[in-house]
């Protein structure tokens, strides 16, 4: 293997290694060959012999010819099997040897799973890989999975595939293409390699389009209804990887130009993918969970919070934390250019985001209930560097929006923290200070730092089993991530609601209060849980909602939330866009079934 095809492979490893679930593998024949499982073909040809031996004679030179001159038909598996056995145990007891390995084989090395299995099954084991498609008849893929702790959902036959789980929902899924070994019904002469049924081309056309691929000892020869599947694709979204041994010849030329995939000249299966395991192995390694555990750091900014002579450690601290978030924002593991949009991949981008930022949540909350004064400037350091860790904006709008989900959930996170305690200082170092660049001009990150504007094309995707059904899916997900970050501070239940939907409503505010020269018509303020959660006019009035805004009127000028600075200090600015923003709410009240 040369320098050139190193590089890629460290290539491939950092593509899958950045967007696990979405690649798809086709295995042919080669895959297996280095075990001493026999093709179709060569089965085919070995029963061949048999039958010559049972009528006494001999098919050589060429099987295949002696067959059809003896029998007037073209070599066909089943009807094979049939001349040869009547029942399908006895069918299984004819094809088991070619199969499974005997005492002395297994001692070889022979018919028991390869180190390319293997490690294709360590990839679906990290997660990586969920899709599998092979030409194969044998049973080494599964075995491979099954010493991994896998059962993978085999599909072998069209039965199969109209009881089988989506594939959305499945650990693994192996296609199984051409059948298995132990079904009469497998596919190995021309005719039978020709087409595949209605089912299962519809389920290969879904497949690839949605799925990058990677073909490793497939040849493209002869399977012909499988060539035509993807050739049928038109699409060239995700990329295809070709692994390639020797010289590329026949159809798979016109396969590569089709899919604009990109070849790999490998020395063997197993060489490539021990290689290709270790360099994704070394990735995850890479990007193991901080050193400083979560209760650790929390642990560590109280420490330096009891002491002002700390502010230098608390601002290294807290600095380094947002610069690795930062960098692995930025880095390919979480690109948008070349990335499709499916569930799974953004629920999955989700659940990475809510894991990269666990350590710098945890400390921010600690911060802004803790503090004295002296580092709310860090709350608001930290969100603008959050906020504005982007990677290229080419790609889909859906993916594009997520990036701020990190720093929309570290706003809300902190802002609660901070609301809780009333260091309505450190509210605003969270809510009125950070600015976000857009096109080089400064705009306040409220702006941008709501579910409505990160999830806006996309609350139907996040993870929750009805989000089509919910009227704020998001929000109702992001009051479910914070619960425990915010348990220390809000213990019971009822409470947290309480300070949720308060903050909630006060983002919305503070959106309207930004749009001052704005028509009331033109405004699309964020409505949050407490929209549906106090749909009724008795809950609204009697809504911890009302006895904030009541406090606020009650102090006036001395009111916390105006000495920082919201609404320009005044009450009357307070009260106008209270009075917009209950507008707002009330007509997409009139949108819900409430």
């Amino acid at each position: 293997m040369n320098d050139k095809s190193k590089d890629k492979i460290i290539k491939l490893a950092i593509s899958l290694h950045s967007n696990p679930g979405i690649y798809a593998f086709l295995l042919g024949s080669g895959i297996s060959r280095t075990a001493g499982v026999p093709t179709g073909w060569e089965i085919v040809l070995g029963i061949i012999r048999k039958v010559a031996a049972v009528k006494g004679e001999s098919p050589e030179p060429d099987p295949k010819e002696w067959y059809k001159k003896r029998f007037g038909e073209t070599p066909d598996y089943s009807k094979l099997l049939d001349k040869l056995s009547d029942t399908p145990v006895e069918r299984a007891a004819l094809l088991r040897h070619y199969f499974e390995p005997t005492e002395e084989e297994k001692e070889q090395g022979l018919k028991i799973p390869t180190q390319a299995h293997k490690a294709i099954a360590t990839l679906v084991k990290y997660g990586y890989i969920k899709m599998i498609l092979t030409t194969n008849f044998d049973r080494l893929m599964e075995k491979a999975l099954e010493e991994q702790g896998i059962t993978p959902d085999v599909i072998g036959n069209d039965d199969a595939l109209k009881g089988a789980m989506p594939y959305v929902h499945s650990k693994c899924t192996l296609i199984k293409l051409h059948g298995d070994y132990t079904d009469t019904r497998i596919k190995n002469t021309s005719a039978e390699l020709s087409h595949y049924s209605d089912e299962l081309n519809a389920l290969l056309d879904r497949i690839f389009d949605e799925f990058c691929l990677i073909v490793c000892g497939w040849s493209a020869e002869g399977d012909i209804a499988l060539r035509d599947a993807i050739l049928r694709c038109k699409n060239r979204r995700f990329p295809t990887y070709w692994l390639a041994k020797g010289r590329i010849t026949g159809e798979a030329p016109r396969i590569i130009q089709h899919r604009h995939a990109e070849v790999i000249y490998i020395d063997n299966a197993d060489q490539f993918f021990t290689e290709f395991l270790e360099n994704v192995k070394s990735l995850k390694e890479f990007e193991k969970p901080h050193p400083l555990s979560c209760p650790l750091a929390i642990a560590t900014v109280k420490r330096y919070l009891a002491e002002e002579k700390h502010y230098i450690r608390i601002y290294d601290l807290i600095s380094e934390e947002v610069e690795r978030v930062y960098d692995e924002l930025t880095f390919d593991r979480f690109k948008v250019e070349g990335v499709g949009i499916n569930k799974d991949l953004f629920q999955q981008r989700m659940r990475e985001y809510e894991e990269l930022i666990e350590i710098l949540t945890g400390m921010l909350t600690t911060l802004a209930y803790f503090d004295r004064g002296n580092n709310a400037y860090l709350l608001t350091e930290a969100i603008e560097r959050i906020v504005q860790s982007q990677n290229r904006s080419d790609g889909i709008p859906k993916i594009i929006d997520l990036q701020h989900y990190p720093a929309l959930l570290l706003a809300y996170a902190a802002g609660i923290s901070a609301l809780v305690k009333k260091n309505y200082n450190h509210l605003a170092a969270i809510l009125l200070k950070p600015e976000y660049r857009d096109l080089g001009k400064k705009i306040p990150a409220i702006k941008i730092l709501n579910a409505y504007r990160v999830f806006r094309d996309s609350n139907k995707l996040v993870p929750r089993p009805n989000a089509e059904r919910e009227l704020t899916p998001a929000n109702n997900h992001i009051f479910d991530v914070l619960r425990e970050p915010l348990r220390s501070y809000l213990p019971g239940d009822e409470k947290y609601e309480e300070f949720f939907d308060v903050f909630e409503y006060l983002l919305g505010l503070l959106y309207v209060n930004n749009e001052k020269d704005a028509d009331i018509e033109r405004i699309r303020a964020p409505v949050g849980c407490f929209g549906w959660r106090y749909c009724e006019e008795e809950q609204w009035v009697s809504s911890p909602i009302q006895q904030f805004i009541q406090e606020g009127r009650k102090q006036g000028e001395n009111w916390g939330l105006f000495k920082a600075g919201f609404f320009d200090s005044s009450v009357n600015r307070f009260s106008l866009s209270c009075k917009k923003y209950d507008y707002l709410v009330e007509e997409e009240r009139k949108k819900w079934p409430c």
